[in-house]
């Protein structure tokens, strides 16, 4: 066994150990591989969202570039207003553009608006909030004097922030003069009109993009028609030019969190599996060396076994032989008891062939067996009949219990070998209660035939192995008594050709009880 011991720590070094190490190295590093891909999956995002921002700074360049181009001073009053007008007409979101000659909160010269009634409620507004922000025109004008145009929203209070959102930047004309110019958008029909299409675009079914007002759950826009995204399931980002609204990005189906959290669970569940498929695996292996191992052991006890029981008839055999060739037996008598002893040793020696070719033939399943209908109480009557004397010699009472009369489906002599390897056993491993009892019955649609004896008994360690092939007991009174250990793998063997089966109830001190069970034979 101690073999069997350095191949399962050799298997558990070389395969166990490096899987539980690796698992272990995988495991703990999965909250930094995680933490890394969220934070590249989230710079992607970033990405998106900053795309979409600067598409709705192009837009509105845009439009800086048509008033620019509409203020021009070369052109004819009713041009300017026509060129303007156009482009109110064209864009729904933009509502008003208004112009004011002189950066120094002056009030504003000239409206173009779509809808008079805004204006009037707006224009008021306008007014008293370009001298409130003197701070944030001239730093607008500042930017223009570099050469870069700057867009910025112009808040008229912290009350009064619903409704149109005002933006702002700064003109110059011919003269180098600055001029405040500005435009009404309606940020939801921006969002819907001109941003949402882009946002479709960007999307692809990938991701959801979406605009929502800040402390609302419910999107203005979404790329998913029933969106359920919530804000806290989204990387949102704060519209560049509508600080009040926020870009939301999602992947699609899911949220980040919740992608992290299944490819987490998904490569425990995986690592989990790799390393149970792996124990199993080197367990099965283990188990099959071990069998093999061991079965390499009982061949090898086998073999001296056999050597033993085989020396021991041919020693007898050739030394009484020896003796009556020499003439050295002088009575008659002697000689019969010479001849009788090379008789029984003979007769021994060619049981053991027998048993051993049975065996060699039973295994490569080229023994012909004839299967027909036997009486079992006929059957055993007549084993008990010839080994009568021979019980009695050893000193063996002997009770049969016939009193159910069964046919079963059996070969006949293969039945006998299995009853006489059965008594033989008992006989060998019996010590002072030398009784042994045999009775048969039905179970089910089978006949059985029990065979008790009140012998040393088998432990329930060993009676697992008791039908292996050359296996024998090793330790007790058991390993005591020498064998070939066959007998017992024999019997499992030929019952089972018949469609029969064999199971043994036993405790050490206690005896065994062996049954046998075949098929019922039809009337």
């Amino acid at each position: 066994m101690r073999s069997t011991h350095k191949i399962g720590l050799l298997l558990a070094l070389v395969f166990l150990l490096p899987a539980l190490f690796f698992s272990v190295y995988e495991i703990s590093s999965l909250n930094k591989d995680e933490k890394l891909i969220q934070e590249i999956y989230t710079k992607q995002l970033e990405a998106i969202l900053f795309s979409v921002n600067q598409y709705s700074d192009d837009i509105l360049n845009s439009w800086i570039l048509k008033i620019e181009d509409g203020l021009d001073e070369s052109i004819q009053e009713d041009t300017i207003s026509n060129k303007l007008n156009t482009l109110l007409s064209y864009n729904t979101s933009l509502n008003s553009i208004f112009i004011c000659d002189s950066v120094n909160g002056s009030p504003v010269l000239s409206y173009f608006s779509t809808q008079d009634s805004i204006t009037n409620v707006i224009q008021p507004k306008i007014e008293k909030a370009l001298p409130n922000n003197q701070v944030l025109i001239q730093q607008l004008v500042s930017y223009k004097k570099s050469g870069f145009q700057k867009i910025v929203r112009l808040t008229y209070s912290e009350e009064e922030n619903e409704g149109p959102q005002c933006l702002i930047f700064i003109t110059e004309n011919k003269v180098g003069a600055f001029r405040v110019v500005g435009f009404l958008i309606d940020a939801e029909l921006f969002v819907q009109d001109l941003v949402g299409p882009r946002l479709q675009v960007i999307a692809r079914d990938q991701f959801i993009l979406s605009v929502s007002k800040k402390n609302e759950t419910t999107p203005l826009y979404s790329t998913l028609s029933l969106d359920s995204l919530t804000a806290s399931e989204a990387l949102t980002k704060d519209f560049w030019q509508f600080p009040d609204y926020q870009l939301g990005i999602s992947a699609q189906g899911s949220s980040l969190k919740k992608l992290i959290d299944e490819r987490t669970t998904t490569n425990l569940l995986l690592l989990i599996s790799l390393d149970v498929i792996l124990i199993i695996a080197v367990i099965l292996v283990f188990r099959n060396v071990k069998k093999e191992v061991q079965l390499a052991q009982n061949k090898a006890d086998f073999v001296s076994n056999v050597s033993h029981e085989i020396r021991t008839p041919l020693a007898l055999i050739s030394m009484f032989a020896e003796t009556l060739e020499m003439g050295r037996v002088n009575s008659e008598e002697k000689k019969q008891e010479y001849y009788s002893i090379i008789s029984k040793e003979t007769h021994r020696l060619s049981g053991i062939v027998n048993k051993i070719l049975n065996f060699s033939q039973t295994e490569a399943n080229k023994k012909v067996l004839n299967i027909e209908s036997i009486s079992l109480t006929k059957s055993i009557h007549e084993v008990l009949t010839t080994y009568d004397f021979h019980l009695k010699n050893k000193g063996f009472e002997y009770l049969f219990d016939d009193k159910d009369e069964l046919h079963v489906r059996a070969d006949k002599e293969a039945f006998v070998e299995i009853i006489i390897n059965l008594i033989d056993n008992a006989i060998k491993y019996s010590a002072d209660k030398k009784r042994i009892e045999i009775s048969t019955g039905s179970e089910n649609s089978f006949g059985f035939v029990a065979v008790k004896d009140h012998g040393i008994g088998i432990s329930a360690m060993d009676q697992k192995h008791i039908f292996d092939k050359f296996y024998r007991v090793s330790s007790g009174d058991l390993a005591k008594s020498k064998g070939t250990g066959l007998g017992l793998s024999l019997v499992k063997q030929l019952i089972e050709a018949q469609q029969g089966k064999i199971t043994v109830s036993s405790s050490l001190g206690n005896g065994s009880i062996f049954t046998l069970y075949f098929p019922i034979a039809s009337n």
